[in-house]
């Protein structure tokens, strides 16, 4: 379960008892206690990079105002407010990287990996599911961006390896599961129905006729799932996210609100 931390400017913060319990710094955002304007109100996180590129005409914040919603975020993490801290271009696919490489150049990628001694990591949603997965024993942490076509994919499994490769039990990992869209509102096609048969996920797969009149998905069971049969206990996941579609208040959506959409982040530090 996740739990709410107060900070100053009304910042709010989810952390995960479990990291929280081991001693990582971390974090899942909500959209309070930063400094953007409507419709970006208030914390958003969007990249700078990804800011850039917003269409002209389209809604848009200030890279001043991205800068300081990341610094605060950060500080809130438990990390100095310049913190370095590693991101990357996410493209839905199942590419992990390391924070070292990713520092040299942006690089397209769902997951990052950090060790002991490296920099804190971070990931972008505004529907998809963050996992954040943490090794106690030897302090190397993932970052992980997972929406349909990333389960489809296998983008939490392949962090999971690659803690592994870096010395992690999977059995002895901590998972946690941030703010992200519910089965309720996960509206889906066919073809992605489909596509997460094919993957054995079809138990996330809810019919038409229960939420509405096509099917939805339960991505939030697919990556609890996915962590159980890469080897993590069922008893090291927190897997109990609120809703960001549901919560206007509280979180950004990207498939509520379209362009008008800010972003929300998830970050973990090696310890």
């Amino acid at each position: 379960m996740l739990a709410k931390s107060f900070y100053p400017d009304n910042l709010v913060l989810l952390r995960s008892r479990l990291l929280t319990g081991a001693g990582f710094c971390h974090g899942f955002s909500t959209r309070h206690g930063g400094i953007s304007d409507a419709p970006f109100d208030s914390l958003n996180l969007q990249s700078t990079y990804a800011n850039a590129r917003i269409a002209e005409g389209e809604p848009r914040d200030t890279d001043a105002n991205i800068r300081e919603n990341h610094a605060r975020f950060t500080f809130a993490a438990g990390l100095a407010r310049d913190t370095v801290v590693v991101d990357v271009s996410q493209v839905h696919g199942c590419t992990v990287v390391t924070a070292r490489d990713a520092t040299k150049t942006r690089i397209a990628a769902d997951a990052i990996t950090s060790v002991r001694g490296g920099h804190a990591i971070l990931i972008r949603i505004a529907d998809c599911v963050p996992v954040l997965l943490a090794c106690p024993r030897t302090g190397a942490v993932a970052a992980v961006h997972a929406g349909w076509r990333g389960v489809v994919a296998g983008i939490v499994p392949a962090a999971v390896d690659a803690l592994r490769a870096l010395g992690a039990d999977p059995r002895a990992l901590l998972a946690a599961v941030g703010p992200s869209i519910s089965v309720q509102h996960f509206e889906i096609g066919p073809e992605v129905a489909d596509e997460l048969v094919r993957v054995d996920l079809a138990s996330c797969v809810v019919a038409p006729g229960i939420y509405g009149p096509k099917h939805h998905a339960d991505l939030v069971r697919g990556v609890r799932l996915q962590l159980e049969r890469a080897g993590v206990e069922r008893t090291n996941i927190d897997a109990e996210p609120p809703c960001t579609y549901a919560d206007r208040a509280r979180f950004h959506s990207f498939r509520r609100d379209g362009a008008r959409s800010g972003r929300l982040a998830a970050l973990i530090a090696p310890r």
